[in-house]
C-alpha cells in the first residue's frame, strides 16, 4: 500500500447522532474548534462508539474560523447542536472553525476500523488517509443525499 498521505482528505471521529445528521442532509456544517487546516477538501466520518465504522463523507464548500457566537449566529439553525451544547463546546475559545458540507455520501456497507490502514485507532483530533486508501474508500457504494 502506498502510504503517501491525501493531504486535503481527513477522517474526523464523530458522534454517531451527528454522522447521521450529515449523511442525512439535517447538519449542513460540522463546528470544530482544533487545529484542522483550513484547505480540507474531503471529510471522511468515522462514527464513534458503538458504531466505530467509516460511514460516510462530505466535500468541503468552504471553511469559516470567526469567533464562536458569529459562528453561531451565522450557522447555528444548520449544526444539530443545542445553544448549551454548543457554548459548552467552544467554552474558553476565541476562535472556531465551520465546516460547510457541499455534498455529503453514504456508505451502503461502513468500512471498519479494522479494515482502515491510515489509522488504527479513533482519530482524536483528526487522521490523514492514505491516498491509496482514499480511492479505495470512494469506490465503495454510495448514495448521496444533497
Amino acid at each position: 500500500m502506498d502510504k503517501a498521505k491525501a493531504t486535503d482528505v481527513i477522517a474526523l471521529s464523530i458522534k454517531p447522532i451527528y454522522a447521521i445528521a450529515i449523511l442525512s442532509g439535517e447538519k449542513t456544517v460540522e463546528f470544530r474548534k482544533n487545529g484542522i487546516p483550513l484547505d480540507i477538501k474531503t471529510i471522511v466520518l468515522y462514527a464513534t462508539q458503538p458504531e466505530q465504522r467509516i460511514v460516510g463523507y462530505f466535500d468541503v464548500k468552504r471553511c469559516e474560523v470567526d469567533h464562536p457566537s458569529v459562528l453561531w449566529e451565522k450557522y447555528g439553525d444548520c449544526g444539530h447542536i443545542s445553544f448549551d451544547d454548543f457554548n459548552s463546546y467552544y467554552k474558553g475559545k476565541s476562535s472556531g472553525k465551520c465546516f460547510i458540507v457541499e455534498t455529503a455520501y453514504k456508505f451502503k456497507v461502513p468500512v471498519p476500523l479494522s479494515k482502515c490502514k491510515s489509522f488504527t485507532s479513533s482519530p482524536q483530533s483528526f487522521a490523514y488517509l492514505f491516498k491509496s486508501e482514499w480511492k479505495n474508500i470512494k469506490r465503495k457504494k454510495i448514495e448521496a443525499y444533497f
